[in-house]
């Protein structure tokens, strides 16, 4: 009789009941990691915006002799109803208006002027003329503009967009109807009648160019501001000539600055060379070529002759300084300053990671063309990611044109530039600007209080001023110091302050700051003009009043003293159907670093 063994052993359906019941449990765990995921994720977005904004403050901090006057929001506008290209400071824009622009002015991309880019007139980046050094086109004094590149389009049909100027010059105000007149004694004096609207120079043998920033009254009484204004003087000029960009309507008393212009100048086409004036300083030109039609790094060259020469100023005579105005092309165009590694391998990793590369699908499903989206550029020579050396304005391609030998190569994933070993040994320890865009839609941004703010007498208040009720029947509230939407959240300083108690006391405060109010809720209409406001009771219980009686004003040096570096991001996107397509409603993330911050050494 046969012996018959039987083996125990796991059937198949054992098996599959097995396999079942384990991937349930996987399943399970697995749907506890993406919260966790996109947690670090977010986590780690926040991390590298707050490096990257306190890199921007510490940039400025390190430099503030060139501190910028202010940082303003702008709208663009037919101007007198010619052809170019106007902007007025949009003073109703909040510095946390991520709207979206609507067209203004044909071939005006509202890219440009829409959410981060709201905010991008750079007034006033001061500098003294450099150290000459030798340049291509023989010497010159370089410098590479704290936040470009520029959105280089003309402004009201001139050819220039970049405008470069000296230190305000002295008013006189006048009558143009003096038979006598105008009455000048030297070249830094202008005088104004505001009613006429009309402006005189002192004659020189030589053309000059000065130019105008002014608030004036429109047809509806309420104040707009122009910015660079060019006013044309030909040699030996004696006489008045009008303001342009107010439509002949009357200037507001004390709201303008007008300063010598610098004369952009050219390498003369034989010699390739720059034949600077032995006699006039204030001349430059833009070193940097445009890449497309609109874009430009802004690389500044002036007269060598600026660095060693003294222009007389309110302020006492002092070393040339320019003051520059500029738009900023697109805040979503990263600059980061990083030292050449002092040893092998010359690696500079970028705070940014995953950044856009020509050919990637970009944030909006379309293919991305480069940093200054201009399709007219050939696709040849166009851009994702740019180094410059920050001491002599110079580009520094991937490859050297002359040998054919890699300067740097990048690895877009991981943020990081590599120079080659040639290259970084000869340019050791030497300071680079990087320019890049990064996945996510970033964009670094920079904000800024006017340095100093004027006095109104009404409500009706523009660009850099203030208002405060003085007489019982003035609108608004006795305590409160008036400023409009563009100030809200800024930060002041005043030098001396006014105000009496309930009991008519007089009291005098020297040095105090306070944060202008910047919740919208509280935004208060005062006159007609919804405005926001200090208060002096916030510092102060005992107040009811402003007072003018001890000094003729209510308070002197009020100063603007804070600065914002804002990081944004996004955070996905919703698309909403309506009649003439879809329309996407952008989700940001913001990192805001706030700090105060005046320029010194001028």
């Amino acid at each position: 009789m046969r012996n018959i063994r039987r083996t125990a052993g796991i059937s198949l359906i054992e098996v599959m009941v097995v396999m079942v019941l384990l991937l349930i449990g996987i399943f399970s765990v697995v749907r506890l990691f993406p919260p966790g995921f996109l947690i670090n994720k977010e986590s780690e977005a926040a991390t590298l915006a707050a490096r990257l904004a306190q890199q921007e403050v510490d940039r400025f901090s390190n430099n503030s002799a060139s501190l910028m006057s202010a940082v303003v929001p702008i709208l663009p506008v037919p101007a007198n109803n010619t052809f170019g290209y106007a902007f007025r400071v949009d003073t109703d824009a909040t510095p946390d208006d991520l709207s979206v622009g609507q067209p203004g002015l044909p071939g005006v991309d509202p890219y440009y002027y829409s959410d981060v880019n709201k905010i991008r007139r750079i007034i006033g980046e001061f500098v003294r003329i450099p150290i000459p050094t030798p340049i291509a086109a023989g010497k010159g004094s370089v410098y590479l503009l704290s936040s470009g590149p520029v959105y280089n389009v003309p402004w009201d049909g001139q050819t220039e967009s970049i405008f470069v100027h000296g230190a305000p010059m002295f008013r006189s105000i006048q009558d143009v109807n003096d038979p006598y007149g105008p009455h000048l004694f030297r070249p830094q004096q202008y005088a104004i009648d505001y009613d006429d609207a009309q402006v005189a120079f002192f004659p020189q043998p030589y053309d000059r160019q000065f130019l105008a920033t002014y608030s004036y009254y429109d047809a509806n009484n309420i104040v707009q501001t122009i910015v660079d204004e060019v006013i044309t003087i030909p040699a030996g000029f004696i006489g008045w000539v009008p303001f342009t960009g107010n439509n002949g309507r009357p200037l507001v008393p004390g709201s303008e600055t007008i300063s010598r212009k610098f004369i952009r100048v050219t390498p003369d086409p034989n010699t390739g060379r720059y034949a600077w004036s032995p006699d006039d300083p204030y001349q430059y030109d833009v070193l940097s070529a445009n890449d497309g039609t609109f874009a430009n790094v802004g690389v500044l060259v002036f007269n060598p002759l600026g660095h060693n020469f003294n222009e007389s100023t309110p302020g006492g005579v002092q070393p040339l300084s320019a003051r520059i105005d500029y738009d900023v092309l697109d805040w979503r165009i990263i600059r980061e300053d990083r030292p050449m590694p002092a040893a092998s391998p010359y690696e500079v990793r970028l705070t940014l990671k995953d950044l856009k590369r020509l050919g990637e699908t970009d944030d909006d499903q379309t293919e991305y063309i480069g940093l200054f989206r201009d399709p007219s550029i050939p696709a040849a020579s166009r851009v994702d990611l740019l180094v410059y050396n920050v001491a002599t304005g110079e580009r520094i391609p991937p490859v050297d044109p002359n040998t054919g030998q890699r300067n740097w190569v990048a690895d877009y994933k991981q943020g990081i530039v590599t120079f080659s070993d040639a290259f970084g040994a000869q340019n050791q320890s030497g300071v680079f600007r990087f320019f890049y865009k990064a996945h996510g839609d970033w964009a670094l941004q920079i904000q800024k209080a006017p340095d100093l703010y004027r006095y109104r007498g009404t409500p009706n208040i523009s660009f850099a001023e203030y208002y405060v009720p003085v007489q019982a029947s003035d609108p608004g509230r006795p305590t409160r110091m008036y400023f409009c939407l563009m100030d809200a959240g800024k930060t002041i300083a005043i030098r001396d302050l006014w105000y009496k108690d309930a009991n008519g006391t007089s009291h005098h405060v020297t040095n105090e700051s306070y944060r202008i109010n910047p919740l919208r809720a509280n935004f208060e209409v005062v006159g007609g003009r919804t405005l926001t406001y200090i208060d002096l009771t916030e510092k102060h219980p005992d107040a009811v009043a402003w007072d003018t009686a001890p000094a003729g004003i209510a308070a002197n040096g009020v100063q603007g003293i804070s600065f914002k570096s804002r990081v944004l991001w996004t955070n996905g996107s919703t698309v909403s159907q309506v009649a003439v397509g879809n329309v996407v409603h952008t989700r940001w993330r913001k990192i805001d670093l706030d700090t105060f911050l005046t320029r010194t050494g001028s």
